[in-house]
């Protein structure tokens, strides 16, 4: 069966802010060997799976989703699946997936309670490697203390790279709420970035939550983005 290029407005999932979700807005770190890899396997270097695990606010997602889209543009059949929104639709929506050049699966413990989907995605693993295609996955677990029944599933999951995704260093932090804030296209100074990381919950998730407040509540208020201002927002 040929396989039609997958665009995102395809697929039965919320995309929200993939245009902006590419390797060159991702502030990498220490994650040089994980953006390799990811790359060598978009480009189809080699057919592989990849395992990412990490905390939340720590970019698992923004990768994936960058992934998604550079294969995308170049040309390569590819899909994206959250499994965080999994009880919306039924296991069978991945017949046939294992035919594309590239599947995204993102989120894997939110289906830990789900045989039925644990099956399915073994089946995807089998047919994706019989098509010499790849997988990238991305979990908040290790895969091996993720709660998944399936063992089937659990031995598919290091078949390939397993890359534990590094947190960023406040210093980081600092420079990713600066490129965020540029990419809502308000300037944000060192003073305030540090500010918000000492009086803020430190996971970046959290902050990037607060800089879009920040950037609401600054054009409402026709303000500029200083620490007086953050303090108020926040009290």
């Amino acid at each position: 069966m040929k396989i039609e290029p997958t665009s995102f407005s395809q697929i039965p999932f919320e995309f929200g802010s993939f245009k902006k979700r590419d390797f060159a807005s991702f502030v990498e770190g220490e994650n040089q060997a994980l953006i390799y890899s990811l790359n060598t396997i978009i480009e189809k270097e080699k057919s592989d799976s990849l395992y990412i695990w990490g905390p939340t606010g720590t970019g698992k997602t923004h990768l994936l989703q960058a992934a998604c889209k550079k294969a995308n543009e170049i040309n390569y059949h590819v899909t994206y699946i959250p499994l965080k929104q999994y009880k919306d639709f039924s296991p069978e929506m991945l017949d046939g997936l294992g035919e594309l050049d590239l599947v995204c699966v993102d989120d894997l413990e939110y289906i830990s309670d789900s045989i039925e989907w644990q099956q399915r995605l073994t089946l995807l693993f089998n047919e994706i490697r019989d098509n010499h295609n790849s997988i990238i996955i991305s979990s908040a677990i290790s895969p091996k203390n993720i709660n998944i029944e399936l063992n089937d599933l659990k031995s598919r999951l290091v078949w390939g790279q397993v890359y534990k995704i590094k947190s960023p260093n406040d210093e980081l932090k600092i420079e990713i709420l600066r490129k965020k804030a540029a990419e809502r296209s308000f300037q944000l100074s060192n003073d305030v970035a540090e500010f918000l990381i000492r009086r803020s919950n430190r996971d970046l998730n959290s902050l990037i939550e607060i800089l879009d407040e920040i950037d609401r509540s600054s054009l409402a208020a026709k303000r500029k983005v200083t620490i007086p201002f953050i303090k108020k927002l926040i009290s």
